[in-house]
């Protein structure tokens, strides 16, 4: 350490600028330190953000979570008032109401678990199979040299 407080740099054996040339071998080992040295870096950085993006997604995952939730508990106190109040108005009793709403939710569940059925049922990728299928039959029909 030199008198005034600052650190004194260590002095290398070269005097001038220019390095003395380390041949191929010393060069492709410097390239692949820097190569390496490079994938390091990447893969720390690589590293941070997956921790980062875990902590999002988990934060957005339990927000969605929690809104299904309280969604899903609103609908249901939602539709027990309509019933009530259709009971107050129509005169016809609550229960019988709650009965036809599960109905209807009910019905409704069946149409769009048939409607899915019917999705998963159609061939994906029609054109794109008929197209391989032409290719394929092609080859097959080249005559070969």
């Amino acid at each position: 350490m030199a008198g005034n407080g600052s650190v004194d740099l260590p002095q290398s054996g070269k005097t001038g600028t220019r390095e003395e040339p380390r041949g191929l071998f010393g060069e492709f080992q410097s390239l692949l330190g820097s190569v390496t040295r490079y994938f390091q870096a990447l893969g720390a950085l690589a590293g941070e953000e997956s921790k980062e993006a875990l902590a999002l997604g988990l934060r957005l995952g339990l927000a969605l979570i929690a809104a299904l939730f309280f969604a899903g508990f609103g609908f249901v106190l939602l539709v027990i008032t309509v019933a009530f109040f259709a009971a107050n108005v129509l005169g016809v009793s609550w229960l019988w109401i709650l009965g036809g709403f599960t109905a209807l939710h009910l019905l409704l569940a069946l149409v769009c678990a048939n409607q899915v059925r019917k999705h998963f049922q159609t061939p994906i990728f029609e054109v794109t199979r008929r197209e391989i299928s032409n290719d394929l039959e092609t080859l097959r029909k080249t005559p070969k040299p």
